[in-house]
This record gives C-alpha cells, structure tokens and sequence, in this order.
C-alpha cells in the first residue's frame, strides 16, 4: 500500500435577504447550494482492484424562511419552512473497468469488478456500493411554535411536520461479491486459488422510492414561582409514520405462513398484497415525552438546578431506503451448507443464475435439502421508537476575580434501542451451544441463506457522568474555560460512529443477547478539555506600557491562545476469525483466561508491537461461544495540544495588519488508534495506524490586511 491524498472540491452559493414588515413582523429568507465532489484515491497499484478508490458527487440545496408576527405585546407566533433536496452519486473505481469480463469471471456485470473478501487478508473491490444514485433525496418541513406570557407564566406550545422522499437506484453488488474462508484447506489464500466460495452474492433493486411523515407537538410552562425559583414543566408527543414505497415496491417476512415451496414455515411479503398495507410495520403512537426542570437561586452566587425527561429516537438505527426489496431487482445469495467445508460453489463456474422472480409466497424459496439462492428481509411488526430518560443535578457558585466553578451530575438511559441489523436465521442452541457441524438444514428457515431483521429495537444503555467546570470570564486580558469528566458507558447494542469496539462484534447469536452488554464503544472514562485566551501584558495600551513605537511595534499587543484536550483511550473487542460457533451467527468471540493489560512501562515499539496479553485469549472450540465479554480493554489514550499567536498593528484609524500563527499539535505527539483484535490473524494486538483526525505537527502562518 501507499500513502495517498484524497480530492475534494467544493462550490458554495448562500444568499439571505431580512425585511421587517412593520414593527410587528419580521421575516428573513435564507438560500444554500452546495456541491462536494470528492475522489478517493486507491492505496492499491491497481485502482479498480482497490477496497477504497471511489467518486462521490454530492449536491444539496437548502432554502429556509421564517415568519416572525407579534400578535400582541404578550403573544409571539414563529413560522418556519424548510424545503431540502439532495443528489448523492457513489460510483467505485472498478465500475466500468470491464475487469470482469477481462479475467473471466461470470454470471456478473463483466464490465464491473467483483469484490473479494478473503479473511485475514485486505479486500479486493469496493467495499461500499459498486454504484448508487439517490435523487432526489427530499425533504419539506414545517414548524410553528406560539410563545404567551401571562403573568409569571410563560407558555410555549407549536408542532412540526416533515416530509420526507428519497428515490434510490442501488446496484451494489451486480459485479458480485465473494467471500473465501479457510475451514476447507486452513488458509483462505488457499481457498481463493481453488475458488473455494464460502458466500457470494449479486444485488441490484429497482429504483425505490421511498417515504417517511414526521409529526410533532409540544406544550411547555416556564412558570417563575418566585424571584429565586423558576419551575419548567412541558410535555412532546411525536409519531413517525412507518416506512412506505409510493410502488408498494417493498417486501417483508412471516415466519409463521408455510412456504408452497419449501414446504417449511417461512415466506416473503409484499406490501399491499394480500390485504396487507402499504407500511412496513405498525404505528408507534405512544411517545410521549414529560419534561421536569427547575432553577433556584439559593443566593446571588449560589444557584441549583436539575432536570429530567424522555426524549424518542427515530424509529430506524440506519436510514431505510434501500432495505426490503426481495422480489423488485436482483437477489441472489449463495452460501456453504456447513460454513465452507463444502463450496457454496465453483469461482471457475461463476455465479450461479440470478433472475426476478414473479411476486408470491414461494419468491426465493428453494425446497430443502436445495442449497438457497436467495435471502429476505424484515422490519418487526410491532416496531417501536427508542427512548431515553434523561436527568441532571448542576450546582454553580460565583467567585471572586470573575470566575465560575459549577458541579454537575448527568445520565442517560436508553431502551428499545435500535440496533444494527441481524441475520434472525441462525441454528437454535442446545444447552447453550451450537452443534459439531454447521448444517443449513438446521436452520428455523433452510429455504433462505439469511432473513435479515432491520434495526431490531432491542438495545439498552446507561450513562452517568460527573462534569466539574471552571470560567473565567474575560477581564485583564484573561479567559478560560475548563472541563473534566468523568463517566461511565454501557451498552447492549453497537453504535453507528463508536470511536473504538470492533465492527462485526456486536452480537454473537440472538440467544444470548445477555452476552453483549458491555462497556459502549465511545465508553471515554476520562476527558479533559481546556481552552485560554491571554493578551500578554505588554504593549502602549496595557498594563506594562512600552512607550517607544519601534519596541511596541515589535514586543507590544502580542496574544496567546491554547486548545488542549486529553482522554482515555476508548474500548477494544476481540472477536474470532472464523466464526466456528456452527450456527449461523453473527460472530464468535474467543475465550478470555485472564486481565489482558499488560501493566508497566513499555518502549513505544514494545507497546505498538503487543499492545495487549495477546496469550490471554484462546480459541473457544466448535460450536462454543467463547466468554470473553464484547469489550474486554481499553485502547490508546489521547493528548491534543493546539495554540496560536497573535498580533495587531494599527495603520490609521480603520485599517491594521493582523499577524497569527497556529500551531496544530503543538507537542508533535502521535495519538494511536486501537489495537486489531481479530484473533487468528497475524496482526492480533498489533497497533498499525495512528487514531482517525490526527496528523503530525502543523504550522500554519498568516498575515491580513484589514480595512
């Protein structure tokens, strides 16, 4: 591999206009067009081949008005609309290569390139969509909200909507995707050159296009009880209207239905057939959200406050827009009957015939012992929104010299989380393990490779935290700002952008749900955040005055400013390579013997080398789940230091030249990304690359003339 620069280019269109009709309304338009074009550049020699090479071209217009009317000196309307449409364009490298075609393989686009996955090893092909077009991605929204004071009170109360579309033509595996293991020959590499094909799949929908209402209300009473004591009492109710296609282009699954192919419970649905609607799922009606906060002014300097309500996800983990589509494109899944020990198929005979099938009960079935050709989808009928109960206990004391210090206790509970998507077709356990061969016709639906719930509403957290802070306001040519945290993050359910865990790991078989609660991906124990602003006490108009031009022009109104942030490192999850739990399941995890951390200090390239007890884990065995929790250590901290100088010189009475220098990580110091914590392979415990956003010591210098 080699280093590389990404492209990005970027246009820019804003325009506001203000206008106070009266003295009673005031309105303001605002408009936005942005384009970002952006090309990823291959690490590999050959662009087509590489995991990573790709162009995004990405345009959004935004145009938002508002409508500001005093009705009466007590009563305030707010009225604003938002219309959004967005064009996203995704299209890999090997797209249009004609690789294919050239090296032969077949039954798939050939003038695409396949994607690869060879474990232990990097992928070949896009590991995102071969090519995706969204247009237009739409969204309408309409808010009012009405503000009355009456007497001590004050009364809010409004609603929203929003609309929302998005047409999606998706085609991200029509150049096929092939997966290669090492349960057949004990090395993947190996299986590659056989054409070993443990999994393969060809995907490409239809245009969808895909809707989605949101409704909203709230009433709120900030009600000043007294001159120290100010009570907030309100209360949101919100509704998502489940997922619909304006086609009824979306499917579903019942397991309970007999299949008239395969003779076995399991079939696929179809929305408006059948006397089914056109929404995936029921309605969640019930979201009401009670909020409770007070403030009290103990004394001038002294003032309590705390809080507690529940606020609703939305109903959905992942955007949905290209999700359900069995039977409205392509859809062909292949996989090994026992995890690869047996080829899925020949990659010299190439995929096997993927075709559309007519919509109906037996769409994609095979009769069992057949091997399965194809996998469905579902969203769970009675879906619901997530929610989390949140609630905090602040108090805050003024100091002398205009300094703030304020205590501050917070916490988050999540349920009914929703989590990343699972494949519901695993092999049942016995006595809390799977059997001493993976066996397709084991599963609860054999007529189907996967049947894929979509953001199972099944997740839980909490957080608590302590948050100590202390300010002090600008005066004497001094501010700052100080915040310490810390906290403690659990969870059940992997998140979307965790800043550590390990992707894949997540979930290991759908019985044992308990067996993934753990420390949260973006678990960060301990955080330090620290800003400053300081006009050095030197100059003709501060408090150690120079006289002299000439040494006031050179030592005189220089500034320093300080960014700092230090936090512990977030958590790591090792996982197995191959999964030999023989179920099906997502994932296995290995067995944990003891404390992975390796305490004492260590040489960097020591650390870097063995950041954990790499010996600690072991193998759990066929058809075992192993017991080492989801997030078993912590990663690599972090230390962040930036600063800047500056300097003004006046010319006149309205002009002067401003000189700064930044200085981005000042300290020079490299931040680590995680260990890899794939066991099996060759790189287990190793750090390789350093922490995503982070780069060497930047100097950036500038000067401006202002007029």
């Amino acid at each position: 591999m080699k280093n590389v620069s990404d492209m990005l280019n970027q246009d820019f269109i804003t325009a506001r206009v203000d206008q106070n009709l009266g003295s009673n309304n005031r309105t303001y338009a605002r408009f936005s067009w942005v384009r970002s074009a952006t090309i990823a550049a291959p690490v590999f020699p050959n662009a087509f081949a590489d995991f990573r090479a790709q162009t995004q071209d990405n345009k959004n217009l935004s145009v938002v008005g508002s409508w500001i009317r005093n009705l009466r000196p007590t009563l305030i309307n707010d009225f604003r609309y938002t219309h959004g449409n967005r064009y996203n364009l995704v299209r890999a490298a090997g797209t249009g290569s004609g690789k294919n075609g050239e090296i032969g393989i077949k039954g798939v686009d050939p003038e695409r390139f396949a994607r690869v996955t060879v474990a232990g090893l990097s992928t070949l092909g896009s590991a995102a969509s071969q090519q995706r077009i969204q247009t237009p991605i739409l969204t309408e929204q309409v808010i009012d909200t009405l503000t009355w004071v009456k007497g001590r009170h004050q009364l809010k109360t409004g609603f929203e909507f929003r609309y929302s579309l998005n047409q999606d033509k998706n085609t991200p595996t029509t150049g096929g995707l092939f997966a290669f293991n090492e349960r057949a020959t004990a090395n993947a590499l190996a299986a590659l050159l056989l054409g070993w094909v443990n999994s393969a799949q060809l995907t490409a929908t239809d245009p969808l296009n895909t809707r989605s209402d949101f409704y909203g209300a709230f009433l709120q009473d900030d009600w000043k009880i007294w001159s120290k004591l100010t009570l907030n009492v309100g209360l949101r109710w919100d509704l998502d209207t489940p997922r619909w296609e304006k086609d009824n282009r979306q499917s579903g699954f019942d397991p309970s239905v007999s299949n008239p192919v395969a003779g076995v419970p399991g079939i696929v649905t179809f929305s408006g057939v059948d006397g089914r609607g056109k929404y995936a799922h029921d309605f969640d009606k019930n979201n009401l959200g009670p909020r409770l906060g007070f403030a009290w002014r103990v004394r001038n300097d002294l003032v309590v406050r705390g809080a507690y309500g529940i606020a609703y996800n939305g109903e959905y983990n992942v955007a949905v827009p290209n999700v359900l589509a069995s039977g409205f494109g392509l859809n062909g899944s292949f996989a090994s009957p026992d995890g690869g020990l047996t080829a899925a198929f020949l990659l010299k005979d190439g995929m096997p015939p993927v075709t559309k099938e007519p919509l109906g009960p037996g769409l994609g079935a095979v009769k069992p012992p057949a091997s399965p050709r194809s996998a469905a989808s579902f969203i769970q009928k009675n879906q619901t929104n997530g929610y989390a109960q949140q609630w905090n206990l602040t108090v805050q004391k003024q100091l002398l010299g205009n300094m703030l210090v304020e205590a501050a206790y917070l916490a988050n509970v999540g349920h009914k989380i929703g989590g990343p998507n699972v494949d519901t077709n695993m092999i049942p356990l016995v006595n809390g393990r799977g059997p001493d061969r993976q066996d397709q016709q084991k599963r609860p639906f054999p007529q189907f490779n996967g049947v894929t719930q979509v953001s199972p509403p099944w997740g839980n957290s909490t957080y608590h935290s302590m948050n100590l802070k202390a300010e002090k306001r600008y005066s004497n040519g001094l501010n700052f700002l100080m915040n310490f945290t810390w906290s403690k993050f659990l969870d059940d359910v992997q998140g979307g952008n965790e800043l550590g865990g390990n992707e894949g790991n997540g979930y290991t078989h759908i019985a044992l749900r308990k067996l993934d609660k753990s420390y949260s991906g973006s678990d960060i124990r301990l955080r330090y955040v620290g800003s400053t602003v300081y006009e050095l006490p030197f100059g003709k108009e501060r408090h150690w005055k120079i006289q002299n031009r000439l040494a006031n022009a050179v030592a005189g109104g220089w500034g320093l400013s300080l960014i700092a942030e230090l936090r512990s490192g977030p958590p790591w999850g090792a996982i197995e390579q191959t999964n030999l739990s023989n179920t099906f399941s997502t994932a296995q995890r290995p067995n944990l013997l003891r404390d992975p951390k390796i305490d004492g200090e260590r040489l960097r390239g020591e650390m870097l080398a063995r950041y954990f007890d790499t010996a600690a884990f072991q193998a759990p065995g066929a058809g075992i789940f192993g017991n080492a929790p989801r997030e078993p250590g912590f990663g690599p901290g972090y230390m962040g230091v930036d600063a800047s100088i500056h300097k003004r010189w006046a010319l006149g009475e309205r002009k002067g030249l401003l000189f700064r220098g930044d200085f981005y990580n000042l300290p020079n110091r490299p931040n680590f990304a995680n260990p890899a914590a794939v066991r099996g392979r060759a790189d287990f415990g190793r750090i390789s690359a350093i922490a995503p956003g982070t780069n060497g010591r930047l100097l950036q210098l500038g000067m401006r003339f202002e007029f």
